[in-house]
């Protein structure tokens, strides 16, 4: 018998002494895991019991079979560090890379996802934290760079909230830009339409319009009205109370208007008795001032045409 076929016959009781040892060591882990069921199983027994319904029972037992299933350890987890080497000398010839050790758990407990997650990130990084790369803070630096650059470009009143007044003058703005829309009768109440919820508008009318025919000498009193289209003033919130108003672009504005439905109250215009209009300019917004019951808190100035 040459000596290569003893290296091999040797190598083999090498290999079948370790696996004795394996054998052993699983039949110990076994034995002890078949006695700590027993123990569970008679502590069960000996506790009273109380009456629980079938389905409960069903769920207790799923789950408790479920962590038996996940206790019951893999090969790796019988074979401790030496036995390892020793399996990794036996067929490869050369000692195994010692292990990154996971955190250590008490006996019997099933390792939960982050547990395992732990393990295979310290496995797969060697217990070390991985270093930003120098491009990876060249590009943080550039984003944010250019993140200054951008709010630097913003001018500063953008940056505050606007007063009261600023947004009455766009409100009103916006508002003579209506008699501008072209196209369709279908685009021009579009355009309407966004105008009215972007200002947040709400619909007011005199709501003692017919008692002022009679007696115009009567403080207008305003009411808020939905639809907003259908009310004769549009108003913008301001804050306390206070709505900056126009009138309806639709408004047909006559004597009866004028007189009793408060539009020389709320605005300074060049109005003539006896005529009708249809179209205004406004040049300053009126204030309103609402409670339960709305009334003019600063008249406005407008011009209005045929």
């Amino acid at each position: 018998m040459g000596t290569d076929e003893l290296t091999r016959l040797h190598e083999l009781a090498k290999r079948v002494t370790l696996l004795e040892k394996m054998v052993l060591r699983q039949q110990s882990r076994i034995d002890e895991l078949a006695e700590q069921l027993e123990d569970v199983e008679r502590r069960a027994a000996a506790a009273p019991r109380r009456k629980v319904p079938q389905q409960e029972d069903e769920d207790v037992a799923a789950e408790e079979n479920s962590t038996a299933q996940r206790a019951v350890p893999s090969v790796s987890d019988l074979l401790d560090e030496e036995l390892k080497r020793d399996l990794s000398r036996a067929y490869t010839g050369s000692d195994a890379a010692p292990p990154v050790k996971a955190p250590e758990r008490p006996q019997g407990k099933p390792m939960n996802a982050m547990e395992r997650a732990a393990g295979s990130y310290a496995r797969a990084t060697g217990g070390k934290e991985p270093v930003p790369s120098d491009r990876v803070k060249q590009n943080e630096a550039a984003r944010k760079k250019t993140a200054e650059a951008a709010l630097d470009q913003i001018p500063v009143h953008e940056l505050r909230e606007r007063t009261p007044a600023e947004r009455a003058a766009d409100y009103m703005h916006d508002y003579n830009a209506l008699y501008n829309v072209v196209g369709t009768m279908f685009q021009k109440k579009k355009a309407q339409d966004d105008f009215i919820k972007l200002y947040e508008v709400q619909g007011m009318r005199c709501t003692n319009m017919q008692l002022r025919l009679s007696r115009p000498e009567l403080e207008p009193r305003f009411v808020a009205v939905t639809p907003t289209r259908d009310a004769d003033f549009w108003g913008m919130p301001l804050g306390n109370g206070l709505f900056a108003v126009v009138p309806n672009p639709f408004l047909v504005y006559g004597e009866e208007m004028h007189m009793a439905g408060g539009m020389r109250e709320a605005f300074n215009s060049n109005y003539r008795a006896g005529n009708t209009y249809g179209r205004f300019i406004v040049k300053e917004t009126a204030t309103f001032q609402f409670g339960t019951i709305g009334k003019v808190f600063k008249r406005g100035q407008l011009e209005v045409a045929l």
